[in-house]
């Protein structure tokens, strides 16, 4: 399975009772050049022989490079060169087919339990990458920027954040609901009280979002 999945230029709002957020690099795929957590995208290494081979473990040596969970990502790395060049060598045609399988099957090793975890995990590394925005002020700005954003919910959300959710979404942003409480959210988060979060629509972390939580 791919270890990782990315997204760029949000902010992340820190609540009374915060833990200490401490910085964690988020790495960018070469296609949309949007950045993501480490685990929110598929890696790529070239290997001391030259070759370049899919990383399902995140740890090879070697020379990597990253790329979203998504297709379209894929197309254009190879349409333009962008993952030959990072990489310094040319990809088989075995290990784009490969990297497509990666992509195309993902989530299909999670059972349920799985899945919420590595949900949990997505959140926090999101969050300690400063990727994720927390809270209605913190999303009504940025939504104000013209950028798309996946809007996440916790199941028992309040609801005038329902409402919140509900009219953003009509406004062409996406909308998705946690399998979490309010109070499993803020766990996974390590802040105080959450209802609602927020990533770039298009990018590495909510491309893996979404096909997590896709039912």
């Amino acid at each position: 399975m791919p270890t990782a999945l990315a997204g760029k230029e949000t902010v992340s709002h820190v609540g009374k009772g915060s833990k200490p957020l401490t910085r964690q690099k988020p790495r960018t795929c070469v296609a949309c050049r949007t950045e993501a957590p480490k685990r929110a995208l598929v890696r790529v290494v070239r290997t001391p022989d030259g070759s370049a081979v899919v990383d399902v473990t995140g740890k090879l040596p070697g020379r990597g490079a990253y790329l979203c969970l998504n297709v379209e990502c894929l197309r254009k790395a190879r349409k333009t060169g962008a993952l030959s060049r990072a990489l310094k060598t040319t990809l088989t045609d075995a290990c784009w087919d490969e990297l497509e399988r990666c992509i195309e099957h993902y989530a299909k090793g999670y059972g349920p339990e799985e899945r919420t975890r590595e949900l949990r995990s997505l959140l926090g590394l999101s969050r300690r990458a400063r990727l994720l925005l927390i809270g209605m002020d913190a999303i009504h700005a940025e939504a104000g920027k013209g950028k798309t954003l996946l809007l996440l919910t916790a199941r028992d959300c309040s609801d005038a954040v329902r409402k919140f959710a509900e009219g953003l979404a009509s406004e062409e942003h996406q909308w998705m609901e946690l399998p979490l409480n309010i109070e499993e959210l803020s766990a996974a988060l390590g802040t105080g009280s959450v209802q609602i979060a927020a990533l770039v629509a298009r990018s590495g972390a909510a491309d893996k979002m979404m096909i997590l939580l896709a039912k």
